[in-house]
């Protein structure tokens, strides 16, 4: 095997001064209220909605969260979600969303401002993709191995019974 010369800090390559800008970008706490997407809609959190969704199906679900946030409703209540997949995905707004039941698999996904809490079980890969960590997820008798549980425990609130997980403080 070859033998080295000279070492890096005989070359020089430890002296150099490196010039540049940092990538790193810095937010204000104080501008917030500013970081919501153009499309979100101004919601008004005392202005409260909830519905029955055991005889709707999915997509009939998730486009009439839609359409009470598009009113200005900022806490949306959907009862006897049914265990059905794939509810309250892909929310880019700010919103209180309570589900009263289980869901299935996917649900709550790829949401980014919504405070979400889901009383009943959840399958596989739920809240999986939540944007950022200053939302709260609130699971009660989470089912095993959802997304929440594995990637977000920090956030997580209300911990599956048995759990030795801290539970975050509460909505």
């Amino acid at each position: 095997m070859a033998q080295l010369k000279q070492t890096s800090h005989e070359m020089g390559m430890h002296a150099e001064q490196l010039a540049g800008r940092t990538q790193q970008i810095f937010f204000s706490s104080a501008e917030e209220e500013n970081f919501t997407y153009p499309t979100s809609y101004e919601v008004d959190f005392d202005q409260q909605a909830e519905f029955d969704a055991a005889d709707m199906d999915i997509m009939s679900i998730n486009t009439k969260i839609r359409g009470l946030m598009q009113k200005g409703c900022g806490t949306i209540t959907v009862k006897n979600p049914g265990a059905k997949h794939s509810l309250g995905v892909g929310i880019l707004n700010r919103l209180n969303l309570v589900f009263e039941g289980s869901l299935g698999y996917y649900g709550c996904g790829l949401i980014d401002g919504p405070n979400v809490r889901i009383k009943g079980r959840v399958g596989w890969s739920c809240a999986e993709n939540m944007m950022s960590l200053w939302k709260r997820m609130q699971v009660r008798r989470s089912g095993q191995h959802s997304g929440v549980e594995i990637w977000y425990a920090g956030v997580m609130q209300g911990a599956a019974p048995g759990s030795t997980r801290k539970a975050a403080p509460s909505l």
